[in-house]
């Protein structure tokens, strides 16, 4: 008997404990999957299920304490989607209706050869699997609709057709775009008309059909106007449904609000802008004292790019320092100093003879410096002029 994952745990009810006893040496023979157990009534075979995990039950009808029928009954409330097959010797259309209203997952009468058993196992192995299928496809919908709850936007399936018509949307629908579920699924708004900005309907419609003629997939980011006549920056990402048909596709896809990490975007540049237009030298270096960030102003100063300065180590740190007890620099990364200011005059590569006018602060990200503030100017001209 092999008595792995793939087994079949069977419950056999049947007064007769001769043909019980036989049914099931006849089964387990028929396939080694099956493992079969027996009970002589209805109460003891619930009692039976109470303290084990069985995936199928073979119940006769006619039994004393209580009928097929009723046993049935008794089993549905405790164990709706348990495998029932009503296996009996006593068959009429009356009871056959009877089972099938109480719920019965299959119906067979007993026969008097040997087939019965390949008849009856064969139908154990099919409502099993079919149980075991629903259950797992149960759980997979299950977890997708988890995720889809979780998810900050929304999951459609939608006709690649003029307006873009939506069969189904789920997730956070009216927060995105202030109309219901009902409104897309009934066709009342839809996404291309009513939904997508007008300056960028055109776009997209070409990125999408690019995107299905190339691979089957598309991602794009695009405007709606809200139902409350907002704006909002979407990021959409989506794919042909395999096996449907390239001319009348059915896509499915996501879609989520981007608008705060667009107007971040938008805020960041124009703070690079600002930085790189001041007319002094800014720039992060990392703990070790290298060029993390710089500006245009600086990277002129060297006479290079920023992305050839990045990286490099600081000319002015080595003179900071030899010009201060222990090392200011270090104390500003562990937290011992709040700033570190002056002026430091000689050579920097690149550029000769100057003297700079500098200020360091600690830069701190969630509470840990990761480096240092650096604004420098240079103050040549007014130091030679003063001396």
């Amino acid at each position: 008997m092999d008595h792995s994952g793939d087994s079949v745990r069977i419950l056999h009810v049947d007064d007769n404990s001769n043909f019980a006893d036989t049914t099931a040496a006849l089964l387990e023979h028929e396939d080694d999957r099956l493992c079969v157990e027996t009970a002589a009534s209805a109460e003891q075979a619930l009692e039976t299920l109470s303290t084990g995990q069985y995936d199928c039950v073979v119940s006769d009808y006619d039994m004393p304490d209580q009928n097929g029928i009723e046993f049935l009954e008794a089993v549905r409330q405790h164990y709706p989607e348990l495998p029932f097959i009503l296996y009996t010797g006593k068959g009429s259309e009356e009871i056959a209706s009877d089972a099938i209203s109480a719920g019965v997952t299959d119906y067979l009468q007993k026969g008097s050869g040997a087939e019965q058993y390949t008849l009856l196992a064969n139908r154990i192995r099919n409502a099993v699997d079919a149980h075991r299928s629903q259950r797992k496809l149960d759980e997979r919908t299950r977890r997708l609709e988890s995720l889809i709850s979780s998810l900050p936007g929304m999951v459609y399936r939608r006709l690649n057709a003029p307006g873009w018509p939506m069969e189904t949307v789920e997730g956070e629908i009216e927060p995105l775009t202030g109309y219901t579920a009902t409104d897309f699924e009934t066709g009342a708004v839809t996404w291309g008309e009513d939904v997508l900005h007008p300056a960028d309907r055109d776009r997209i419609t070409e990125t999408v059909q690019e995107g299905l003629a190339a691979d089957g997939e598309f991602e794009m980011t695009y405007r709606i106007i809200t139902a409350d006549g907002a704006t909002k920056w979407m990021w959409e990402r989506g794919h042909r449904v395999p096996g449907a048909d390239a001319d009348s596709a059915v896509l499915e896809g996501f879609v989520t609000d981007i608008t705060d990490r667009r107007e971040r975007e938008r805020e960041l540049r124009r703070y690079e802008r600002m930085v790189n237009t001041m007319q002094e030298a800014a720039c992060i270096y990392d703990t070790e004292g290298r060029f993390e960030v710089v500006n245009e102003y600086l990277a002129s100063f060297y006479g290079t790019s920023r992305d050839e300065l990045e990286g490099e180590s600081s000319q002015l740190l080595p003179k900071i320092r030899s010009e201060h007890e222990g090392d200011p620099y270090q104390e500003l990364i562990d937290g011992d100093r709040d700033e570190l200011r002056g002026v430091v005059s000689g050579e920097f590569s690149g550029h000769g003879y100057e003297v700079l006018e500098y200020r360091l602060t600690p830069l701190e990200v969630d509470g840990q410096v990761t480096g240092v503030v650096a604004v420098t100017r240079e103050v040549t001209e007014q130091w030679e002029h003063e001396r």
